[in-house]
């Protein structure tokens, strides 16, 4: 009985607190909308990024070895050359390079036809972005009409107009490789940020729940429930139970606007044939971790102005490094690394696996047991700071 009364003060006190729930809901709302239109371009900027692929040689004549010397004059696409095609497409499939380039065997022999057809085959990872591929086939397009030119500078078909030259999309054939036929290929802008700002929504309950922790502990609501003999852990989880429900609800929230109030702004539609159990495992796991780091966060801090400024800083950095405000992928390498810092970055990855990648409870198990972990973590150190403020 003493946990249901616990509960029900706390449900209470969450439900007075209006201006709280309006920006808990409306706030990342107005985020998905207005980023989700305003990236949905974004990615176009990055079509001088360095690319890493791999080659297999199938024709193995002079010709096709100076066309793979050729390539080494981009620094910035890198590649390894492998012996077998399949194993080519696995990396390939399993996204260890972004692209597989297959010279195919009769490569010499059509290399200087007008109608070069079939030269290349290139393979594609299934998440690749659309601009970085057609980027890639554009290079390898140039240093194939490269050699070709040489020697149709001098010939005489040059100069028929009844002979049609070869198109650099006749040349090379390509295709994206999936891990299985439900995985998604290019993630849209509504994907990146749906995902992305329901994170940040739900750590944003930081300010809440610190602003009521502290005033309760501060007007002596603690310390009349402990002198009734109430334990801190129903103390405790009498306030995670009414914040997980509310973060549930943004999930819900943020989704039906991802896919019915972005398409009618001109944005893309949120695809939700998505695998719900995995949504629910990794969308609880982000919940505890918040509501662990934001009770921790409560027992810190001495008055309700330093919960808030401590709290949206806190959240504000979190979503800077972990990829929530500046999509990972942009980032250096050594963002990228440090971004594994942040709560925040385990709980997009896995948000991502379920709505980008398509994938199941399996893919989201380790960033959940991460954030069960950090909610643990937390709320063992609220533990002890919570009896030295009392």
């Amino acid at each position: 009985m003493k946990f249901y009364y616990a509960l029900k003060k706390e449900f209470i006190a969450l439900l007075r607190n209006r201006s709280a729930l309006i920006a808990l809901f409306l706030m990342p709302m107005m985020f998905i909308l207005i980023m989700s239109l305003a990236l949905k371009d974004v990615y176009n900027e990055y079509t001088n990024a360095n690319l890493e692929y791999v080659i297999v040689n199938l024709d193995k004549e002079k010709k096709s070895e100076k066309f793979i010397e050729q390539l080494k004059e981009y620094k910035n696409l890198k590649f390894v050359v492998k012996e077998s095609l399949e194993e080519v497409k696995e990396l390939t499939r399993d996204e260890v390079y972004k692209f597989a380039l297959v010279i195919n065997s009769d490569f010499s022999k059509n290399l200087y036809k007008i109608q070069a057809k079939n030269l290349i085959e290139i393979y594609t990872a299934s998440t690749t972005k659309a601009h970085r591929k057609l980027y890639f086939e554009s290079k390898i397009a140039e240093k194939i009409m490269a050699l070709k030119i040489k020697k149709m500078v001098d010939s005489m078909t040059m100069y028929n107009d009844s002979v049609r030259a070869s198109t650099p999309s006749e040349m090379i054939h390509s295709h994206y490789l999936y891990n299985s036929e439900n995985k998604s290929g290019i993630p849209t802008a509504t994907q990146q940020n749906v995902p992305a700002w329901i994170v940040f929504s739900m750590f944003f309950v930081i300010i809440p729940i610190s602003t009521l922790f502290i005033t309760e502990r501060n007007d002596g609501t603690f310390a009349r429930l402990k002198a009734m003999n109430s334990s801190k852990f129903i103390l405790f989880f009498s306030k995670i139970i009414p914040y997980m429900v509310i973060n549930q609800l943004q999930l819900v929230l943020m989704i039906l606007v991802g896919v019915f109030i972005v398409p009618l702004l001109g944005g893309d539609k949120l695809d939700v044939h998505i695998d719900f159990v995995a949504l629910f495992v990794i969308s609880m796991a982000i919940s505890f971790g918040a509501i662990g780091f934001a009770i921790l966060l409560s027992s810190l801090m001495k008055t309700t102005e330093q919960a808030s400024t401590v709290g949206a800083l806190s959240s504000i950095i979190m979503g800077a490094v972990g990829g929530i405000m500046v999509p990972k992928l942009v980032m250096p390498p050594l963002m990228q690394d440090m971004a594994m810092l942040s709560p925040m970055s385990w709980g997009l990855e896995g948000m991502l696996d379920v709505f980008v990648r398509n994938l199941g409870v399996e893919a989201v198990l380790l960033e959940s047991g991460v954030l069960v972990l950090f909610g643990i973590i937390s709320l063992s150190f609220a533990f002890i700071f919570y009896e030295r403020r009392l």
